[in-house]
């Protein structure tokens, strides 16, 4: 291996698929570690990604943060380095895409594993052929996966998971008699005794009976069971159904009538958005301590309502009502009162600044690669034109060429009429600053433009929780604490460094 860096990352995760060779996260480290130690290379920082990421880039936060941060000129770093290349990715235009990216850094990826450094020209085409066996490999085995899942399917066999009412006993549907009956009860009461889901949910709670991860029963518990063909003897796979080979719990006429019933019964209420009860999962019940959402939005008086009560019940918790009008706008004037504590003009304008200056440099980039991208489509033409002359081309290759080349340029000036404005749009960051200054001195103002939505957005953003008192009576459920985000003194000491 050629090897002339000084620093470097390290990034090593393990497969989520165990088919996969996975060498532990302590194994992939103790190689990256001996491998800097040899070649002189000072390990800046090591990203480990959690096991349960996945594959694609867009669920992997510490490759995104990584990857940030190699391409920032103050970080001074030369190399990427991994265990093994498929850790990076098992798609071959991924890999692609990561290579070009570091080679225009002028930047290296080690293999440690497969042998690569991607400084050395030998390498370079071992990289890539080994990027392709990697997505070979994962889409072989996606396949075969598919195919055994289709096949146990076919056969009319359960592909897998926890059914409250069934347990999986050698891959095969066994029916739990206990939880059977539960099963029944629901069915019954939904359609001989016209129960709700939520009179079911209460009801199973005060018996005492849990779900099958030993949860209270709730709402969506109850119409989940009651929409489950797996009752009915019936198997699921990709949207498709079949019949199973496991043994009904619910009878085929029961069955037909919940349908019925629950086709009847099923009607689009207008959905009050979450966004009118801004409050709801900030403010805590004083009982449980979970989270209070919106209660019957119907009445003439509009209460918070612990979650939990509302979902499953007395036995799970009580309803602890607090008013909505009252919560509000305590709430509101505590966190105005905050904020204009706070003195947030520097360090709103710092951000924004801060902001539009990291957005700037990246489009600049790209200009900079626009520009001699055109000026390499220039010299083709200029070429062509030389190999014309010297009847090395003929003029229909000549015409066609001309234009492919002048597509390719009208579409990359209109790219760069598009990155000059963005650039131009960024540096009148001048104009901002009254805006800026007015949010900071009047957020009351700011609050009231919002709608619904965005108003239970910047709530959430700013606050952690609101602790609600105790009482028999919701006059007497008062609001107790607001717990923020972030710490008031230690944004005071940073604002005063910032001035």
């Amino acid at each position: 291996m050629i090897t002339k860096y000084t620093r470097a990352y390290a990034y090593v995760r393990i497969s989520t698929n165990k088919q996969l060779d996975n060498t532990s996260i302590e194994q992939q480290i103790e190689a990256i570690e001996k491998y800097c130690k040899e070649n002189n290379i000072i390990l800046v920082k090591t990203y480990v990604e959690e096991p349960a990421s996945g594959e694609s880039f867009s669920n992997r936060s510490e490759i995104k943060e990584m990857f940030y941060n190699v391409f920032q000129k103050e970080n001074n770093i030369d190399s990427v380095i991994v265990f093994k290349q498929d850790r990076i990715s098992r798609n071959s235009l991924d890999s692609q895409y990561i290579f070009n990216r570091l080679k225009k850094a002028n930047k290296n990826l080690i293999s440690i594993a497969d042998n690569i450094d991607t400084n050395d020209p030998n390498s370079k085409l071992i990289y890539q052929i080994l990027g392709i066996i990697a997505e070979v490999e994962k889409d072989l085995i996606a396949f075969r996966t598919s195919l055994g899942m289709e096949k146990t399917f076919e056969n009319g066999d359960f592909n897998g998971g926890r059914v409250f009412g069934y347990n999986l006993v050698n891959k095969k549907l066994v029916i739990n008699e206990d939880e059977a009956r539960v099963v029944k009860y629901i069915f019954d009461c939904y359609s001989n005794k016209m129960w709700g889901y939520r009179k079911i949910a209460s009801n199973l709670n005060m018996q005492g009976i849990k779900t099958k991860k030993d949860n209270y029963w709730s709402i969506t518990a109850v119409r989940t069971i009651l929409n489950n063909k797996i009752y009915n003897v019936y198997v699921k796979w990709k949207g498709k159904y079949k019949k199973g080979n496991h043994y009904p719990i619910i009878s085929e006429e029961l069955w037909e009538r919940t349908q019925k019933l629950l086709s009847l019964r099923s009607y689009t209420q207008e959905k009050i958005h979450n966004g009118s009860f801004p409050l709801s999962g900030l403010l805590k019940c004083p009982t449980c301590g979970g989270a209070m959402v919106q209660g019957n939005a119907n009445k003439k008086y509009k209460y918070y309502v612990c979650g939990r009560f509302k979902n499953s019940g007395s036995k799970a918790c009580k309803s602890n009502l607090v008013k909505k009008e009252y919560a509000e706008q305590e709430v509101l004037s505590q966190v105005m009162g905050y904020l204009k504590s706070l003195n947030l003009s520097v360090p709103l304008q710092r951000v924004v600044m801060d902001n539009l200056k990291s957005e700037l440099e990246p489009i600049k980039e790209e200009l900079k690669l626009l520009e001699k991208n055109l000026n390499e489509l220039k010299k083709e033409k200029k070429d062509l034109l030389q190999l014309y002359t010297k009847r090395i081309i003929d003029i229909d290759t000549l015409s066609d060429e001309m234009k492919r080349i002048q597509n390719q340029e009208s579409e990359q000036k209109e790219f760069k009429i598009l990155l000059t404005k963005q650039i131009e749009i960024k540096n009148s960051s001048d104009d901002l600053l009254p805006v800026i200054n007015h949010i900071a001195n009047d957020f009351n103002s700011f609050y009231n433009l919002l709608d619904d939505f965005d108003k239970k957005e910047f709530l959430r953003f700013l606050i952690k929780e609101i602790q609600v008192n105790a009482g028999e009576k919701p006059k007497e459920r008062t609001i107790k604490k607001i717990v923020y985000e972030f710490d008031q003194k230690l944004f005071k000491e940073i604002n005063n460094e910032l001035v």
